[in-house]
């Protein structure tokens, strides 16, 4: 199971990376192009911000992987095992469903979107949304897990 997130981890870095790689490149040529030619490629705007949405979302979907998303755990760093256990149990249901409105939302607005197309690149509006609905269930995968193991790990700990 560790493989399969390791390789999952290293397809969406890589996927992340070429898609900055490829933002930058565009954003680049198109100053070029304004600045010494006084032209500029129009598609790059929606492709830019098609790129942006994406890499956002595989950004969130590797922060919750990482479990390096932000939050305030003052509190919870005091806490003994046990109850500690029962407040990340409690904060990941809630970010669980969450994932759930935030996956059902998404495939709504990419199935509503689909037929809409971008005015010059032509692309379906719907694929921006799709970008959503994936990082929800990738999220909500990671907390299914981050809920199993935290629950095996309290066995293991009251029976050892």
């Amino acid at each position: 199971m560790k493989q399969i997130v390791r390789l999952c981890t290293a397809v969406i870095e890589a996927a992340s990376s070429l898609i900055l790689l490829v933002l930058t490149f565009m954003v680049f040529l198109n100053v070029v192009l304004r600045y010494l030619f006084n032209s500029g490629i129009t598609v790059t705007e929606e492709l830019g911000r098609y790129l942006f949405v994406w890499v956002v979302f595989a950004g969130a979907v590797l922060a919750a992987g990482a479990n390096s998303h932000v939050r305030v755990d003052l509190f919870i760093r005091r806490l003994k095992p046990f109850p500690r256990a029962l407040v990340d149990t409690l904060c990941d249901a809630i970010m669980l469903y969450c994932c759930y409105l935030i996956a059902v939302g998404g495939w709504a607005q990419t199935w509503l979107n689909m037929n809409n197309r971008l005015a010059v690149s032509n692309l379906p509006v719907g694929w921006l949304y799709l970008s959503g609905m994936l990082a929800g269930i990738l999220i909500g995968l990671i907390l299914i897990m981050r809920i199993i193991a935290r629950f095996a790990s309290l066995n293991a700990e009251a029976k050892g």
